[in-house]
């Protein structure tokens, strides 16, 4: 009998972009081009430290949210695999679920990573592409990490949360929170050298909503993350019925970073009026946040 593990590589094959040309710019030039932009417009926000292992993205299309995802991921360590944890909008497939498939952008192809996945086997979290299929909660982040990286090699391991209580939050922060204290040793192939590995949460805030009432909901959720207090998070979320879409891979995030001892750090808040001339009344939050280790 094979390999369960084994079975899934065997079976790797490509999952195609299914918002370019709506969140982004659908060719190789023209998204280069859109993305250095979106670096160059938030080299004011963006604060790079190579020990920020996190940061919270948005995942808007880019004309709207692009400025604050470039401060969060310019911001970022350079790492060997980014674990990027988005929220599953469509609600195809299992609930919690990771890809090993290639994922292709305009700008190329990245693999994922199928040392990360061993971690995962008989958890609560499956592989399963159906719910990464049509999911543009990740699919957005890469392009930023392409540029970043450019020639650098890089992996993706993309986890999307349809289920995003506090139970499930924790079932995967227990996974990771091992692998990034270094408690389990992932070699590089071929090298006597630890795995670098970052955590990309990817989340809007508030959805249309007036925005007076969005800045004042987001203000008072970003606060929660910025202590690091996860029952108050989900509380408030709870209390509040939040509209923000990411709060799971948010809370993962938040888990690590406590069990890592990091300073979280808001860059940048803006909603989707600031890049309208003519503003709406209903909008959308964006904030990028980092993660840092304090020693």
């Amino acid at each position: 009998m094979k390999n369960k593990f084994i079975s899934n590589l065997e079976e790797n094959e490509m999952r195609e972009s299914v918002v370019s040309g709506l969140f982004y710019e659908p060719d190789e030039d023209g998204l280069k081009r859109e993305v250095d932009r979106l670096f160059e417009a938030a080299k004011g926000k963006s604060e790079y430290s190579d020990k920020t292992v996190g940061v919270i993205s948005p995942h808007a299309g880019y004309i709207f949210s692009g400025k604050t995802a470039a401060a969060a991921i310019d911001s970022i360590m350079e790492a060997d695999t980014y674990i990027i944890i988005g929220s599953n909008h469509t609600g195809l497939g299992e609930s919690l679920a990771y890809s090993q498939d290639t994922w292709k952008t305009p700008l190329g192809e990245v693999e994922t990573d199928k040392l990360i996945a061993r971690y995962f086997d008989g958890t609560w979290i499956v592989h399963d592409e159906e719910a990464h299929e049509r999911e543009h909660s990740i699919e957005v982040i890469v392009p930023f990490l392409q540029r970043k990286m450019k020639d650098k090699p890089f992996k993706i391991f993309p986890i999307v949360m349809g289920d995003q209580n506090r139970a499930a939050a924790n079932v995967i922060a227990q996974i990771l929170i091992p692998l990034m204290k270094e408690n389990i040793y992932i070699k590089k192939e071929n090298l006597d050298e630890k795995l670098k590995i970052a955590i990309i949460a990817s989340s809007d805030f508030s959805h249309y909503i007036p925005e007076e009432f969005a800045k004042e909901h987001d203000e008072a959720i970003i606060n929660r993350i910025l202590a690091l207090d996860v029952d108050e998070f989900y509380d408030f979320i709870d209390k509040y019925d939040s509209t923000i879409c990411g709060y799971g891979p948010i809370a993962v995030l938040m888990m690590v970073a406590k069990a890592l001892d990091t300073n979280a750090k808001l860059l940048e808040y803006r909603t989707s009026n600031d890049e309208r001339e003519a503003r709406e009344v209903a909008v959308v939050g964006y904030a990028a946040l980092t993660f840092t280790y304090n020693k």
